[in-house]
């Protein structure tokens, strides 16, 4: 803790504080601080708020008495001139000394006085705003101790804007906003961050003509118009918090048409790839139907679905995809004719290739017949399988040297090949074993072949 100096203990007049912010989402707003205690953080008990999304209930304490300003931090991540705060360690600082919590930057300093030499742009920008709304903080802090921060200067152009247009053009510009912001997020890629602003839409919301609702840094800010009552139980609108929640409690006031639930979700389809279609199925239902490059891009958009679309709670998932079509093939195949087989993924194309014994040829064909109801038309398939055909066996001798005679005359042992087959791996009452590739398949005799024995060899 630090000693009370003459530098930090104000007398008179100064001992009101102004506070003002820096740095951060609420940047340039300013409010005063009589003597007496005040608690910095989220919850509605709490007497000031950031709309910083770092900031916990009852985050921060600041005292003001006795001419000596006193922060308390109640919880990890307040800076005090870049150094950590060891939380319930009360410390006096010094007036326009830095205070950091998440990406706000706010300092005390007594009622009157000018920024330090660093700070003489935010000055210059901000004394005439200050000025104007220090009678409406005074009015305010007489009916009610707990107080919101509003925006303490606003730049020229929009100042200008607001004289010419008023409330009605200001609330207009914002629905106009948020509605590119909603068209800008369907348009970019997956890896974009989701959406923030789409669970706080305009549309459909009865907003009060007292309400102005800017946006900054990308989030909905909720402020009354100066000299305005700002008790939360008359508005309802106190940040881009309470904002979220009161339009995540309204989805009647969202319901969209089925021709405008299928065209939104046609827009995420296109911006991750997918060439397909939705089917409502019913209240917050949909089914969608086509062909997406990879499962992940498939799985990102289903839930970017139920993220944009007001109402959606549940999405099937019905599209056709290289991966899947790969492991429809694999799962409906025996392990024989996996083993046969070689398959190729290409965009909208698997290619399955293989020289096939007559049992696993018959069996492939079944297969392939299952994939195209599957995966038709999303997916071709290109079958390049091969029948292999046993040339005609006339005789079979199975001595200590077995061997076989074929149609042509010719004697084929163990260790022969077969042209355009492979190489013979055993020969038996049944048929030959074939080596082809790595993997060894029976094929059986044609017919019945004449069993050799050693004097028909002589």
């Amino acid at each position: 803790m630090y000693m009370p100096t003459e530098k930090n203990v104000l007398t008179g007049e100064q001992a009101k504080l102004t506070l003002r912010v820096l740095s951060g989402p609420n940047l340039g707003a300013e409010t005063w601080l009589g003597e007496g205690t005040w608690l910095i953080g989220s919850h509605d008990t709490d007497d000031l708020t950031f709309g910083d999304p770092e900031l916990v209930g009852s985050h921060i304490r600041v005292v003001n008495e006795s001419g000596k300003i006193q922060i308390t931090a109640f919880a990890p991540g307040v800076l005090i001139n870049g150094r950590e705060c060891t939380t319930n360690n009360p410390t006096i600082i010094d007036p326009f000394t830095q205070v950091r919590v998440g990406r706000t930057i706010f300092s005390l300093s007594p009622a009157g006085l000018g920024l330090p030499e660093g700070d003489s742009v935010l000055e210059r920008q901000g004394v005439d705003a200050r000025r104007a709304a220090s009678d409406a903080t005074e009015s305010l802090g007489v009916g009610s101790r707990r107080t919101r921060l509003a925006v303490g200067w606003i730049s020229w152009r929009l100042r200008l804007g607001a004289v010419v247009c008023g409330l009605l053009v200001i609330v207009g510009g914002a629905w106009a906003a948020m509605d590119r912001l909603h068209s800008r997020a369907f348009s970019a890629a997956p890896g974009i961050q989701p959406i923030e602003t789409q669970t706080a839409d305009l549309r459909g919301l009865d907003i009060a003509p007292d309400v102005n609702t800017p946006s900054t840094a990308g989030k909905l800010a909720i402020d009354l118009e100066p000299g305005e009552n700002n008790n939360k139980s008359q508005s309802g609108w106190q940040d881009p918090r309470r904002a979220a929640e009161l339009a995540a409690k309204r989805p009647a006031t969202a319901k969209l048409s089925d021709a405008r639930l299928i065209d939104l979700a046609a827009t995420i389809l296109h911006a991750f790839d997918i060439d397909g279609h939705v089917r409502v199925e019913g209240a917050g239902e949909l089914t969608v139907i086509g062909y997406g490059r990879s499962d992940a891009k498939v799985d990102a958009a289903l839930r970017r679905l139920q993220q944009d679309i007001p109402g959606i709670y549940k999405t099937n998932d019905e599209v056709a995809t290289p991966d899947r079509a790969r492991a429809f093939l694999l799962g409906a195949a025996s392990a024989e004719l996996r083993r046969s087989i070689r398959i190729t993924v290409r965009p909208a194309v698997v290619s399955v290739s293989g020289a096939l014994a007559s049992a696993t040829y018959d069996e492939w064909k079944d297969v392939a017949a299952r994939f195209e109801e599957r995966f038709r038309p999303y997916i071709r398939l290109e079958s390049r399988c091969e029948l292999m055909v046993l040339p005609a066996v006339r005789g079979v001798h199975l001595g200590r040297a077995p061997f076989v005679v074929v149609e042509s005359g010719a004697q084929l042992k163990v260790g022969d090949s077969i042209d355009h087959i492979g190489k013979i791996a055993a020969i038996d009452h049944d048929g030959l074993i074939v080596r082809v590739g790595e993997s060894n398949l029976r094929m059986l005799y044609r017919g019945a072949p004449e069993w050799l024995t050693e004097d028909d060899q002589r």
